[in-house]
């Protein structure tokens, strides 16, 4: 049976469908994995590019909201930002839960070209870290 993850992020636009699809892809679709938001937007433009330059495509991602998983049992849930955290004890209960946070290349002021190095940097520092995470859990 497939574990299941949750990546819970304030507004499931950038940080958690990067790390959500990037789970899929590093499992090879061996784990189970969602993304909500406690105040769900649009995903990001440059979230999506970045994510096409390592082959992965968001075709298939919805943006979703917390709610909609208020009676899903998870085996862990990735929270991405304090928001998220704290809304977490409240909205839901789950054995393992993991704070991780990443700068959100959405604040980097600059030119389009400034603009998604700093979305490629967040993406590799993300897949750096969930290369370890995803071992030392045995996920893959």
């Amino acid at each position: 049976m497939n574990k299941k993850v949750l990546v819970l992020g304030t507004e499931n636009s950038v940080l958690t469908p990067m790390m959500a699809e990037l789970i899929k892809h590093l499992t090879y679709k061996k784990v189970d994995v969602e993304s909500a938001g406690i105040y769900p937007k649009e995903i990001h433009p440059l979230a999506v590019k970045v994510l096409l330059e390592m082959g992965i495509t968001m075709s298939e991602f919805t943006h979703n909201s917390i709610s909609q998983y208020a009676h899903t049992k998870f085996d862990i849930i990735i929270t991405t930002s304090k928001v998220a955290r704290d809304s977490l004890h409240i909205l839901m209960s789950c054995r393992t839960k993991i704070h991780r946070e990443f700068d959100n290349p959405t604040k980097i002021e600059g030119n389009e070209i400034q603009m998604q190095n700093a979305f490629r940097q967040v993406r590799d520092e993300m897949n750096e870290w969930l290369n370890e995470f995803l071992t030392r859990h045995r996920l893959i």
